[in-house]
């Protein structure tokens, strides 16, 4: 007699089993997979942004001596920030034409729970202004892309 060649009810219902767990598995990966991705492309737009935002303001041949300046990066909801720091001399009382500048650039932008954010910074040797009518943020604005 010939036995037959074939797989049981049991032996089919395991494979699939076994084959709907491990794609689940995979599914899940992918799926974490692409979702880091997303963070990565966010984290490197606006590590860019910032980039660019420090490269605009290290062509400023005149800073202010102290100060900030902040804005609307995009309509994701980003903000930039630029602070401006003595560094060499330490203190401004002497009220110096030119000194080294500590320049801080930070871009926060909505992330998943918390805000995400990047910090650069860079020294600038620069002649500094002590008019308080010097508008940091409106020349740093005029000199961004529209």
């Amino acid at each position: 007699m010939k036995a037959n060649r074939g797989f049981t009810l049991i032996e089919v219902l395991v494979a699939a089993a076994v084959l709907g767990i491990t794609a689940s598995a995979l599914f899940g990966l992918f799926s974490k997979s692409l979702f880091n991705i997303g963070r990565v492309e966010d984290l490197h737009r606006y590590e860019l942004a910032a980039e660019n935002l420090m490269n605009e303001v290290l062509l400023f041949t005149i800073l202010p001596a102290g100060g900030e300046a902040g804005g609307v990066l995009d309509d994701s909801g980003a903000r930039w920030n630029v602070t401006v720091q003595p560094w060499a001399p330490a203190d401004l009382e002497s009220k110096p034409a030119e000194g080294i500048l500590r320049v801080v650039v930070s871009v926060t932008w909505p992330g998943r729970s918390i805000p995400r954010r990047i910090q650069i910074e860079a020294l600038k040797p620069a002649q500094i202004t002590y008019l308080s009518s010097y508008d940091f943020r409106a020349v740093i604005e005029d000199s961004l892309p529209k």
